[in-house]
């Protein structure tokens, strides 16, 4: 429960954080063992078998970090939340003022691709382990694959050919969906008040561009002021944006630089790719704020743009072309 609601039934409360919790305690513990098998590698001088088990840390990293922030920043979120309600368009003719529907339709749009295609991700790689053995081995035959899971992680006893492999497999795919889960629910969040956000912004631009000015100053003067409290309004829900998902997103940022590298060199090693009081001067005010672009910030170290992924794709190489040196 990303926020609190007023009528939502107590036993409905109780259950969702009996199933956060328990997902967060199954992670956990296959993290662990993840964390126990990169000793056990890196002693080993198992170089790759280590990089493969780093991108699983990382990415268990990012989930655990966005659902962390969510759980934190419960009360800031649910002010958050009531203030949008507070400011959302009411009844249709509202809504077509505001254009909601065509907002609508994209956060819907990048919503459901971005949820499925990271559903489908995970699960191909949660259960590719199984479909090789059934496939191959059970069913055509060709060749022997054997029981294996899809995370590497240390076990302090022998799981092949008995019951614990199944409990196992079955630890590791939901782990591997909570961890995905984390993520997806956290950034849908993000992408529904960042475009309601982005709806305001606009709404404001048409409303001023289109404002005809006449010779009646006292007028004139309501018309800004209102106008300049509702920009402020909309300034201070990005900064609470900035404050709940900021260092979620500078995490994401930092260690998807190595998860890009580490998944890069493992694909050039031979490793399969599957693994923002007067009218004049209150005026001058009113225009230069909007000067100052409004971005969605990974705390105050960077501002998310696609100039910022272009510097997280290029750390990421220069990563991966040390490492592959090293190796």
């Amino acid at each position: 429960e990303p926020n609190t609601i007023d009528p939502r039934p107590k036993k409905m409360s109780l259950w969702a954080n009996f199933l956060l919790w328990a997902n967060v305690i199954n992670l956990s513990v296959i993290v662990f063992g993840e964390i126990l098998y990169l000793g056990v590698a890196y002693s080993d001088g198992k170089l790759i078998d280590a990089v493969t088990v780093l991108s699983y840390i990382g990415f268990v990293i990012v989930g655990m970090s966005k659902m962390f922030f969510i759980w934190w920043k419960k009360t800031d979120l649910s002010n958050l939340v009531k203030e949008l309600e507070h400011i959302y368009p009411n009844g249709r003719a509202e809504e077509e003022v505001y254009r909601l529907d065509s907002y609508l339709r994209s956060c819907s749009r990048i919503s459901i691709t971005y949820a499925l295609l990271y559903s489908v991700l995970i699960w191909t790689f949660n259960l590719f382990s199984i479909m090789q053995f059934l496939v191959y081995e059970k069913w055509l035959k060709i060749r022997v694959v054997g029981q294996t899971l899809p995370y590497l992680m240390y076990f302090p006893w022998n799981w092949h050919e008995n019951w614990t492999y199944y409990v196992l497999l079955f630890c590791q795919n939901f782990a591997g969906h909570t961890s995905a889960s984390g993520q997806i629910s956290t950034d849908l969040l993000l992408c529904a008040v960042a475009t309601q956000v982005v709806m305001h912004f606009d709404y404001l631009a048409r409303v001023v561009e289109n404002q005809v000015l006449d010779g009646d100053w006292n007028e004139n003067s309501r018309f800004l002021a209102k106008t300049v409290q509702y920009h402020q309004r909309i300034l201070r829900l990005m900064d609470v944006l900035n404050d709940i998902f900021g260092i979620p997103l500078l995490l994401n940022f930092m260690v998807s630089t190595f998860v890009i590298c580490f998944v890069g060199f493992q694909m050039t090693v031979g490793v399969p790719p599957d693994i923002m009081i007067k009218y004049r001067r209150a005026l001058v005010f009113f225009i230069a704020r909007p000067q100052r672009t409004t971005y969605l910030k990974a705390t105050i170290f960077m501002n998310i743009t696609r100039a910022t992924m272009t510097d997280l794709l290029q750390v990421s190489y220069k990563f991966f072309a040390l490492l592959r040196t090293m190796y």
